[in-house]
């Protein structure tokens, strides 16, 4: 039996407790026996389709918690500094480590992993008619979107990854494959095949599937990444992603949600108007999300909270005062009936993310198995690609450009962008993405491409990992180097 060593499922998948403290056990290996073909018509393939969504939320141990506790990296989202010993230290000043924060990196390499293996099965193993084809490849362009997202990630967070795309690259002594190549074989064709397949209104008629225009959106994200840090192809991919984005702009009807508030409403979430991809979460149906007791703050009334994150403070005094800010923070609450506190004066002394509280259906705090959406794609994320790709390809401020970072900058109440300065103008898109998606588990990865992230946290950057060993990834999992031999990212 030859088994794919650096692929771990996990037992307990359950949020149970605070997502600091998660003890997982690998349970098995993937092999060669367990890569079966998929049944071959479209309702039961569908349903094969359908699970790579809880393969990748992972039981709340995939995207959504460890994502946010990586982005502590980042200068938007923070953590507790009263909790003794806290791991998301380690991220905030840039020195990860392989030993103290090993779970935050196993969790995401197993989950990616688990979708990738599932999505191959079901492209390798399940034939299409032909005749009328359209239905089954609309439903295996959903397996295309997920593989591509899924080594979009992994190359993101870790570099060189192994490259595993059909039952014959499943064997012992699989070496890590180059970022580029990654991209080359995997992350561009899997999400130009999915742009293809994928119908313009998604499966399941609003976000908790990708749509032809979700895939886009990837694709244009992808396209982004590769014209910076670390393939640094330039102006040539910001071009591509450029003209990827203005497609969805000029021809998908997608729109912003008129209020940004009403993106977070639980009510709302099925609304399918600019929320393209995202993790739909339901605790009844126990695929919780983490946004209960994690965002509170631990001497939160009337139920304390774990004060996992908080908002970063001075990521906090320099965001504008729009709608946004008023929603997206809380700095004053209740520690007792009778008794508020500003968030200076509070245990931890940090303001906290409320971005996510409607989803407690009216309990502040009172549990962690919370509902909501992980929203991985949405269309002011089409906007604000566009906006920056085309100045950066041609070095100068289009219409349409300064039409779409506007858009953005309405719906926000805030003040407006108007230079058609290059520089300023991408000053202002970068400004405006942090602003637009704070706490939403992208601002790391736009530091990273820009290379920015010595610009936004100074003093940490001085003595950091990734200054020191020239590179901005996080460690292997330990797990899968003694398994494998591999040689482990510089620094770890």
């Amino acid at each position: 039996m030859k088994k794919i060593l650096y692929i771990t499922l996990t037992s307990s998948l359950f949020l149970t407790t605070s997502c600091v403290d998660l003890n997982q056990e690998p349970l098995s290996f993937i092999t060669e026996e367990e890569y079966i073909e998929y049944p071959k018509d479209v309702a039961s393939t569908a349903k094969g389709v359908t699970a790579l969504y809880n393969d990748l939320w992972g039981g709340n141990y995939g995207f959504n918690t460890r994502l946010q506790r990586l982005n502590v990296s980042a200068d938007d989202v923070t953590y507790s500094p009263t909790k003794a010993n806290n791991p998301l230290g380690l991220f905030a000043s840039l020195t990860p480590n392989i030993s103290t924060n090993n779970d935050d990196f196993q969790n995401p390499w197993v989950f990616f992993y688990k979708v990738i293996s599932s999505a191959n099965k079901i492209i390798e193993g399940t034939p299409i008619p032909t005749e009328k084809p359209e239905a089954m490849q609309q439903v295996i362009g959903e397996a295309y979107f997920m593989r591509g997202l899924s080594y979009f990630y992994l190359v993101r967070l870790f570099g060189d990854v192994p490259l595993m795309l059909t039952k014959e690259d499943i064997k012992e002594g699989v070496p890590r494959t180059a970022v580029a190549e990654i991209y080359e074989k995997a992350i561009i064709p899997s999400l130009t095949r999915a742009a293809e397949w994928l119908p313009t209104k998604s499966r399941s008629g609003f976000s908790s599937t990708p749509s032809q225009w979700a895939a886009k959106a990837c694709l244009a994200d992808a396209y982004m990444t590769m014209a910076g840090w670390p393939l640094n192809k330039g102006q040539e991919y910001y071009a591509k992603a450029a003209e990827v984005a203005k497609d969805v702009i000029l021809n998908s009807g997608l729109s912003l949600t008129k209020n940004y508030a009403d993106l977070w409403l639980e009510a709302k979430k099925e609304e399918a108007n600019e929320h393209m991809f995202a993790l739909h979460h339901n605790a009844k149906q126990k695929t919780a999300s983490n946004y209960g007791k994690s965002y509170y703050p631990a001497d939160f009334s009337p139920n304390a909270g774990w004060s996992d994150y908080y908002a970063s403070e001075s990521f906090y005094l320099k965001y504008p005062n729009d709608a946004r800010k008023a929603h997206n923070f809380m700095t004053e609450w209740h520690v007792s009936k009778d008794k508020v506190v500003n968030y200076k004066e509070s245990a931890d002394g940090l303001p906290a993310i409320s971005k996510y509280y409607d989803y407690d259906d009216g309990e502040p705090g009172k549990s962690a198995q919370s509902n909501g959406i992980t929203c991985i794609y949405r269309y002011a994320d089409v906007l604000l690609m566009y906006a920056e790709a085309s100045t950066r390809a041609t070095n100068s401020v289009d219409a349409l450009a300064v039409k779409s970072l506007q858009e953005v900058q309405n719906r926000a109440h805030s003040t407006l962008t108007k230079t058609t300065d290059p520089q300023a103008f991408e000053d202002a898109v970068f400004n405006e993405r942090g602003w637009e998606f704070f706490a939403e588990m992208k601002r790391w990865f736009d530091l990273v491409r820009l290379q920015k992230v010595a610009d936004v946290k100074p003093k940490e950057w001085a003595s950091s990992t990734f200054k020191t060993h020239n590179h901005y990834y996080f460690p292997i999992p330990y797990q899968q180097i003694l398994l494998t031999g591999w040689t482990n990212n510089a620094g770890y």
